[in-house]
C-alpha cells in the first residue's frame, strides 16, 4: 500500500531520456539507472523534463488573462474547466491528478540526478557537481508552480501557519511520503536550494533549457516577487541581467515575419514548454492594448471572425513559459516603482520594452505623475507583456494578496451574463490537495476552504 500510496504522490514515471543514445535501464521499483554523466545530461535534457505541465496547460486556465466561453457550469469535470472556474478540486473525482502529479513526476526525475549524479562514473568533480545543482534549480522552479496552485499566498503573517506541498528529495517508492511543511520552511527551503547551487552553476550553457547561474537568480527574484519582498527581488533581478546578455527583440524587424524560434531567441532566459495551444484573450487583457498598433498582438494573436482574438494561432513555435528577459526587466521596473524611483521604472518600460514593441511612428511613452500611478503603468505592462507566459496566476495571487486584484469574472457566451467570478481575497486562489493524494494520505493537513 505504501508502495502504490508514493507512485500516485509523485505520479513517477519510467522516464524514457530522449536526448541518450541508448533507453536507460529501470530498475524493478520504476527507478531510472542512470550511471555516466551523459545519463544524467539526458535526463536535463528530457522532452519530458522541458515540458512540465501535461497535456492540459493548467497553469494558464484560472488566470485572467484567458476567456473560454466553451465553458459550462453545467456539469462541469474537465480539469481545465475546473481551474478556469476555480473550482475546489481540478480533478473532482479520485482520478490521476492533473498538474500536481504532472510536476511531481518531473521532480521524481530530477531527483534521480541529485541523487545519483555526484556518484557518476565518469565526469570531473566540477561537471557532477554542475548537474547536481542544475537539478536543484529545475526543482525549485517545479515547486514554485505546485505552490501557485495548492497553496496559499505568501504573507508574512500567515506563512508560518500556511502550508505547502510535500517536498521529495528521495527516488525510494518505499519511503514514507514527507508531510507538508508550513510555507515559510518551504520557501526558506527553496531559496537556501537556489543561494547554495549557484556558486556551481555555469556563466553559460548548451541550450537555454539548461540551467546557469543567470537562472538560479531570475528564479530568485520570480520567488522574492511572489513573496512581496521587493528590495531582493530587485537585488537578484540586477543579478540576473548581469550576463550581459539579456535581450528585447525589435517586433518592428519581424513584420510579415515569424519570430525567432523560442529554443533560440535572445529573449529567454529559460525556457521551459506547455503544449502548443492557443488561448482566447479576455476582454480585460485586450482593453489594455493599442490592438491596431501593438506589435505583440499584430505577431502573436489572430483575430476571429466574431471580433476576438486568440493568442499564439498565428505562430508555428511554442511560447516559452520559463523565465524571460523581459520578465526579469519588469520585476526590476516594478521593485524600481515601489520604491518611488518613478523615472528609473519608467525607462525601463518604455526604453528597454516599449520601444521594442511598437513601429517607431506609433509607439507612445507611458508616464506616471506619482508612485502609485506607476506601479499602475508597470503592472499594466507586465499584462501586455507577460500574458499567457505561465507567471499570470502566480502575479495574481501576490496582487491579491496586497489588495491590488480587482474581481475576475467568467461570462457567458454572450458575453453579457457573469457565470461566475474570483472576488479579491477569496479561497478560490488555492485548488485544494486533490482527492487522490487525500485518500492514500489520510493524516495530510488540507488548505483552508
Amino acid at each position: 500500500m505504501k508502495l502504490l500510496k508514493y507512485i500516485i504522490l509523485l505520479a513517477i514515471p519510467l522516464l524514457l531520456a530522449t536526448s541518450c543514445k541508448k533507453f536507460l535501464d529501470v530498475k524493478p521499483k520504476g527507478v531510472i539507472i542512470a550511471e555516466t554523466l551523459s545519463d544524467f545530461e539526458g535526463l536535463l535534457n528530457a522532452t519530458a523534463v522541458v515540458n512540465p505541465f501535461g497535456l492540459n496547460n493548467l497553469i494558464i486556465y484560472p488566470t485572467d488573462d484567458l476567456s473560454d466561453p466553451s465553458f459550462s457550469l453545467q456539469s462541469q469535470s474537465s480539469p481545465k474547466g475546473n481551474a478556469y472556474f476555480w473550482y475546489e478540486y481540478i480533478n473532482n473525482t479520485s482520478v490521476r491528478p492533473d498538474l500536481w502529479a504532472d510536476v511531481y513526476r518531473q521532480i521524481a526525475n530530477l531527483n534521480v540526478v541529485t541523487e545519483g549524479v555526484l556518484n557518476a562514473t565518469d565526469g570531473t568533480e566540477q561537471q557532477r557537481r554542475q548537474l547536481y545543482a542544475e537539478a536543484v534549480v529545475a526543482k525549485v522552479y517545479n515547486y514554485q508552480h505546485l505552490i501557485s496552485f495548492f497553496a496559499p499566498a505568501y504573507g508574512k503573517t500567515t506563512a508560518g501557519a500556511d502550508f505547502g506541498v510535500p517536498y521529495v528529495t528521495s527516488t525510494d517508492v518505499s519511503d514514507a511520503v514527507p508531510e507538508r511543511p508550513v510555507l515559510q520552511a518551504q520557501y526558506d527551503r527553496l531559496l537556501a536550494d537556489l543561494l547554495t547551487a549557484v556558486p556551481e552553476l555555469p556563466e553559460s550553457n548548451v541550450n537555454n533549457t539548461r540551467v546557469t547561474r543567470y537562472v538560479a537568480y531570475g528564479l530568485l527574484s520570480r520567488l522574492y516577487m511572489s513573496m512581496m519582498d521587493y528590495e531582493n527581488a530587485l537585488k537578484y533581478a540586477d543579478l540576473a541581467l548581469g550576463n550581459g546578455k539579456a535581450a528585447i527583440l525589435d517586433y518592428g524587424q519581424y513584420a510579415g515575419a515569424q519570430l525567432p524560434a523560442t529554443n533560440s531567441s535572445p529573449e529567454e532566459l529559460f525556457v521551459r514548454y506547455c503544449n502548443n495551444t492557443s488561448f482566447r484573450y479576455s476582454d480585460e487583457l485586450l482593453s489594455k492594448f493599442d490592438l491596431n498598433n501593438d506589435l505583440r498582438i499584430r505577431l502573436l494573436a489572430s483575430r476571429r471572425t466574431d471580433g476576438s482574438y486568440n493568442y499564439g494561432s498565428q505562430q508555428l513555435y511554442n511560447p516559452n513559459r520559463g523565465i524571460t528577459y523581459a520578465e526579469i526587466y519588469l520585476n526590476k521596473a516594478e521593485c524600481l516603482a515601489r520604491a518611488g524611483r518613478i523615472n528609473d521604472a519608467l525607462d525601463i518600460v518604455n526604453n528597454v520594452i516599449r520601444k521594442k514593441r511598437f513601429a517607431t511612428d506609433k509607439y507612445v511613452a507611458l508616464t506616471a505623475v506619482n508612485t502609485e500611478a506607476a506601479i499602475r503603468a508597470v503592472l499594466d505592462e507586465r499584462r501586455r507583456e507577460l500574458a499567457f507566459k505561465g507567471v499570470r496566476w502566480i502575479d495574481m495571487k501576490r496582487l491579491d494578496k496586497e489588495g491590488r486584484m480587482p474581481a475576475v469574472a467568467r461570462m457567458d457566451k454572450s458575453g453579457t451574463a457573469v457565470l461566475t467570478s474570483l472576488s479579491p481575497g477569496s479561497a478560490g486562489y488555492t485548488f485544494q490537495i486533490p482527492l487522490m493524494v487525500q485518500s492514500f494520505n489520510a493524516g495530510m493537513p488540507l488548505n483552508k476552504k
